[in-house]
């Protein structure tokens, strides 16, 4: 990977003396580590990092060394903080590191993943072992591939090992990953392998990476992982150093978006550095639900989709989170620093706001950094964890921020040392209003991209009928994809977003298309910020009777759903029969497959009365689903 070209540098640079280094009081700087937010706490794993001398006093004397860190540090964010006196951080060593080969492994560029909400574990997966400095205590060359993932206990700190080697073939590295936790399932894409991967790839040249097709999904009921072939997307030039985001109520199962890092051909080993950047004015859609059925085999259904406004500089090593106003009339995905061509270091912050696909540019400061994580800690702060903020890693410049975390308020986008645990609400940044409509509370007017939906059927996965009827059939007691390792048949239901929407137009009046499709945004999203974990034990809201199907307003009228103009007006036979998403429930509740289509409103038409329709929605309860971001 890109560290070995500093390794040389830094070996003459580092100074291994006699004091024992702490990952957290002798905190200098950390990269390229992984982190992952679970229970009211950030667990931080692995990472190049810079320790310096410290005295009794914990004032720093100036000494430094190159390192990495060899334990898993928890920093507690279940009470309000201030970084510069009082945050609570622990690092817990790895029994048996690194002495016993069956140590859990101490890793850079790998992945924490989240698992699901009743899962008292986190998972470290990947990563390579840093070259920085070999003469580093604690190093330790990399070990065979048989044990790929471990989980670690967050109640009573046991490990446990898995071997998913029947299905990944080496440890991969700096790969985009993300979680559908209501699933019980993480996605790791791409990502490469190198010297440092495993005992098996340690005869490699230190100059040598090998990009990795595939996209690894891992069942965490089972434990087990399958690899989803990815060539319709990257075909020969798979990508590393991304960002991935999984949104929840948006198609069947969700989706998944992926955003910029770099990319190289599979027949190409050479080291490259950067490699060559990804565009920021495309992003990928990944469609969840198709990991469950025939489409499978082709890898899955991605959709590429162009993006207006503020395009970023291309670049990797940046990090993302998301967040949803209140009235769900958008999704916004916050993309935070990262490193561009010619070794520019950012700082600055771009939305990326869905369904418009619009990146909006809400900040820019002075002092950039790269090899980052972040995590939503509450409805509107961010907490960014470590990163890199020079390139010449043998220079010894240490992080301003001297616990290796800050805290952004992502409504104000203003910065500060104090974490409030915040239970304000959080509301839309300004440039973003001026970009998408509307107001700081929602009401978004631009609901679709600029140029319109690229592909039909990623429109479809934001169509609110799509969403609502065909979760529905998808999403309680769904049975499981084809082949034998994959996510599980006995998945908890996901609240689709259609069915919240759906409760909340219940008992209104709708007098025109334009307000039906205004106030079907919330189909679109559904309450998701109402859903925010805060502090560990969640807030999760409870769905209304249903199964998912737009239901019909009280009263003897047909049901009304959108016919999205994104997609045109379905008035011809072909364009309505896209809208037939016919369920179980659909035929239990008399709908004859008739649509009629009136502008932009298409009416079903139903057997049953209003009232016999009622009584067979309550026996369509399902599961409600709490989110953390």
């Amino acid at each position: 990977m890109w560290l070995a070209a500093v390794a040389i540098l830094l070996a003459s640079a580092a100074l291994v003396h006699s004091q024992q280094l702490d990952p957290i009081r002798n905190y200098c700087a950390r990269f390229d580590h992984s982190s992952q937010i679970k229970k009211a706490a950030i667990y931080i794993d692995g990472g190049t990092q810079s320790f310096i001398d410290v005295d009794d006093t914990g004032k720093q004397t100036g000494n430094v060394t190159m390192g990495i860190n060899t334990h898993l540090i928890i920093v507690d964010i279940s009470k309000p903080f201030d970084w510069r006196s009082n945050v609570s951080m622990t690092a817990v060593p790895k029994p048996g590191y690194p002495d016993r080969s069956t140590a859990p492994p101490v890793t850079t560029a790998g992945s924490v993943l989240y698992g699901s909400d009743d899962d008292p574990n986190i998972y470290l997966f990947g990563g390579t072992v840093s070259n920085v400095n070999t003469s580093f205590p604690g190093y330790r060359p990399a070990l065979p591939m048989t044990y790929t993932m471990w989980s670690f206990n967050i109640k009573s700190h046991d490990w446990q090992n898995y071997d998913l080697t029947r299905n990944i073939q080496y440890r991969p590295n700096s790969g985009m990953n993300a979680g559908a936790r209501e699933q019980h399932l993480s996605f790791y894409l791409n990502g490469q392998v190198d010297w440092g991967s495993s005992s098996q790839t340690a005869n490699l040249d230190s100059s040598t990476s090998i990009y990795q097709p595939g996209m690894i999904v891992i069942n965490h009921d089972t434990q087990t992982a399958m690899n989803v072939s990815t060539d319709a997307l990257v075909g020969k030039k798979p990508r590393s150093r991304g960002g991935l985001q999984y949104m929840v109520g948006i198609g069947p199962k969700g989706l998944l978006v992926l955003i910029g890092g770099n990319e190289k051909d599979v027949s190409d080993t050479t080291d490259r550095g950067l490699g060559e950047l990804v565009p920021m004015d495309t992003v990928h859609i990944f469609d969840v639900s198709s990991i469950y059925d025939d489409r499978l085999s082709a890898g899955g259904t991605w959709y590429e989709q162009p993006v207006t406004g503020d395009i970023p500089e291309r670049r990797v090593d940046f990090c993302i989170i998301k967040a949803t106003v209140g009235d769900s009339s958008s999704a916004n995905l916050y993309m935070y620093g990262g490193r561009g061509a010619n070794d520019v270091i950012f700082d600055d912050i771009y939305v990326l706001s869905l369904p418009s696909f619009t990146w909006t540019k809400v900040y820019q400061g002075d002092s950039g950094r790269y090899g980052h994580t972040c995590h939503r800690g509450s409805q509107r702060e961010m907490i960014a964890v470590g990163g890199a903020t020079s390139t010449n890693l043998s220079a010894g410049r240490c992080d301003w921020r001297t616990k290796g975390i800050d805290v952004l308020d992502i409504s104000e986008m203003t910065w500060s040392s104090k974490y409030n645990l915040s239970t304000a609400e959080y509301f839309v940044p300004h440039p973003v209003v001026a970009r998408i409509g509307g107001n700081e509370q929602g009401n978004a007017t631009m609901i679709a991209p600029a140029g319109g939906f690229a592909d039909r059927g990623l429109a479809r996965m934001f169509d609110s009928d799509f969403v609502s009827s065909s979760s529905a059939a998808s999403q309680s007691d769904s049975t499981a994809p084809a082949t034998t390792e994959h996510p599980s048949a006995t998945k908890r239901a996901i609240i689709a977003g259609g069915v919240v929407g759906g409760s909340v137009l219940l008992g209104l009046s709708i007098a025109a298309g334009w307000y039906c499709r205004r106030m079907l945004q919330q189909i679109l999203f559904g309450d998701l910020a109402a859903r925010l974990e805060m502090d560990g034990k969640g807030k999760s809201m409870s769905e209304l009777p249903g199964k998912g199907t737009s239901w019909e307003l009280p009263g003897n009228e047909p049901a009304e759903l959108w016919c999205p103009t994104a997609m045109g007006s379905p008035t011809s036979s072909t364009d309505v029969d896209d809208f037939k998403h016919e369920t179980s429930s659909d035929r239990e509740l008399g709908w004859r497959g008739e649509i009629e289509c009136e502008g932009n409103v298409a009416r079903r038409q139903y057997a049953l009365d209003a009232r016999t329709r009622d009584d067979a929605r309550s026996n369509h309860t399902r599961s409600s689903f709490k989110e953390l971001e």
